[in-house]
């Protein structure tokens, strides 16, 4: 059975439903536009409540999953296909690593196992008027890592709130700028830095040594998000005429990366890369 997009983000929002607490009720419970994000998972996901859609979801949601229709109706297939999947067992830990809020922008990072297969997966989502408007995201198999230290999805989740968004963006510009201009990035990276990207471990390069080494990429960044020391850059890049939508998660200390996550998806034969930024 091939998995697609629609039944890996249905079965990530079971699980990350049932993991989280049950804190809201109603949007008007919620505090920002991340809790907000969650109560969606929690409320309209995790326990099937289709009646609150409308107070979640704008009625032109906008989808750029190829995969899934537009506006409300994709989401209610989507509910509808999760009241087909057996529930998790009690106690289910919640697949969501991480939650990096800007603004109107939401960005969560999961790790989630289905049918015998581990993925990552990125899901963006804009909100206006505390409501979500618009959703992007990316799915990507993950090699076996059992026994491993170090895995495409571990390592730091806690935002240090104390450091400067602005000034983490501003070292992820400077590093793409570098990578774009194929110029080293060495001063960039921390010597210490922790690498999750399982493509970079197994090449046996650094980060920099790796990108830069890739002749043939075609970068075009379309969105860079910060909180506190996390940044996340959404992209999209061509190697030997073949698009793939790219997202990487940085963590910024002392001006460097010290960490570094990536999630890329194939762009479909057939569909315009923009469909899906």
């Amino acid at each position: 059975m091939k998995i697609t997009n629609l039944q890996a983000m249905a079965v990530s929002c079971i699980l990350l439903c049932s993991g989280l607490p049950a804190k809201a009720n109603t949007i008007m419970d919620t505090t920002n536009n991340k809790q907000k994000v969650l109560s969606f998972y929690k409320l309209i996901v995790g326990q099937r409540r289709v009646e609150l859609i409308p107070e979640f979801v704008q009625e032109d949601y906008i989808q750029h999953n190829t995969t899934v229709k537009q506006g409300r109706v994709g989401i209610t297939e989507m509910i509808n296909y999760l009241k087909t999947l057996p529930l998790p067992p009690a106690g289910a830990k919640s697949p969501i690593i991480r939650a990096i809020q800007e603004g109107d922008l939401v960005v969560t990072h999961l790790d989630i196992e289905f049918m015998g297969k581990r993925m990552a997966v990125i899901d963006l989502f804009k909100l206006k008027n505390g409501m979500l408007a618009e959703h992007w995201d990316a799915i990507q198999t993950m090699p076996d890592q059992t026994g491993m230290a170090i895995t495409a999805t571990n390592g730091s989740n806690e935002i240090d709130q104390s450091a400067s968004a602005t000034e983490s963006k501003a070292v992820i510009d400077q590093f793409y700028q570098a990578v774009i201009q194929k110029v080293s990035v060495t001063d960039l990276i921390k010597p210490d830095y922790v690498e999750h990207d399982p493509a970079v471990i197994y090449s046996g390069k650094g980060l920099g040594a790796y990108l830069t080494a890739d002749s043939d990429r075609q970068i075009k960044i379309h969105r860079i998000i910060g909180e506190g020391d996390f940044v996340v850059v959404q992209s999209e890049f061509k190697r030997a005429g073949k698009a793939f939508v790219f997202y990487e998660i940085f963590r910024v200390e002392h001006s460097k990366i010290a960490e570094h996550w990536v999630v890329e998806q194939a762009i479909p034969d057939g569909v315009e890369p923009d469909a899906m930024f």
